[in-house]
């Protein structure tokens, strides 16, 4: 069952426009990077860690464009699923060979792990361009520091990491941002259980609702314990914080799958 909603996944129009939007978005920041540092001495040129779209100053609004659509992108790619299934008739006919509960489950890790990737893929891509670009030691970098300064800073979250162990640095909000778009896409297809009259509502109306809710700690002074600043290098915040969100939207996300989609008949307005 996982593999037909992989192989379902995979041929949906929305996932292929999803994974070559972000794979352009990646490809353009390493091109831009390239077209500001080109022509410049060695001692002006950063390293290869800080040149990516993960750290990389001057792609940092191609970034922002991503994790500000992160919500939609990952709910766009098959957060839909069952509410189209269930439209067009088609989840009748899979239930006269499954259980239900197993066709919901294998929906499930499809949509985590398709969404994972679809938004991994193209961060390491942009990270291995840099490798073949720029060099591993820069004579720059992004905190206007000398060389032998490691510029350490506790309040920052993974900074240690980020002296000791650049690449895996990188590779650790690569992985988040993957993984809040995974989390942001099983969390939008529990919505369908209980909004199952538009698509554009459930993803407009979750995107609205995290916008807001950013907007809001962010006024109130708390914007450092949002979601969306977790999504940054060299962000501030709690590590507590961090998990206490993941368990949040994967507990809440499971829950409403559990108590709505396995007991409760979805009637689709159309």
């Amino acid at each position: 069952m996982i593999l037909f909603e992989m192989k379902n996944c995979i041929n949906r129009k929305e996932f292929k426009i999803v994974f070559m939007t972000l794979f352009l978005i990646s490809i353009s920041a390493f091109l831009l990077t390239c077209y500001i540092f080109y022509g410049h001495p060695l001692s002006f040129v950063r390293s290869a860690y800080e040149s990516g779209i993960i750290r990389g100053n001057y792609s940092s609004l191609l970034l922002n464009v991503e994790i500000i659509l992160l919500p939609v992108f990952a709910t766009i790619i098959y957060s839909d699923s069952f509410y189209t299934n269930s439209r067009l008739g088609t989840y009748k006919n899979i239930l006269t060979r499954t259980d239900k509960k197993i066709y919901i489950l294998s929906q499930c890790i499809v949509i985590f792990l398709v969404t994972f990737f679809t938004f991994f893929i193209p961060l390491l891509i942009n990270q291995l361009l840099t490798f073949i670009a720029f060099p591993l030691v820069g004579f720059d970098n992004n905190s206007a520091l000398p060389p032998f300064d490691l510029g350490y800073q506790k309040e920052y979250l993974f900074d240690f990491v980020r002296i000791q162990w650049p690449l895996l640095y990188d590779f650790i909000y690569m992985v988040l941002n993957s993984l809040f778009a995974s989390l942001f896409a099983l969390f939008g297809y529990s919505l369908f259980f209980l909004f199952n009259k538009s698509r554009v509502f459930v993803i407009a109306g979750m995107f609205i609702v995290l916008q807001i809710l950013n907007f809001v700690l962010s006024v109130a002074g708390y914007y450092e314990y949002s979601i969306e600043q977790y999504l940054y290098s060299l962000s501030k915040g709690s590590y507590i914080a961090l998990v206490l969100w993941i368990v949040l939207l994967l507990s809440v996300s499971l829950s409403i799958i559990i108590l709505k989609g396995f007991k409760y008949e979805i009637d689709i307005v159309k």
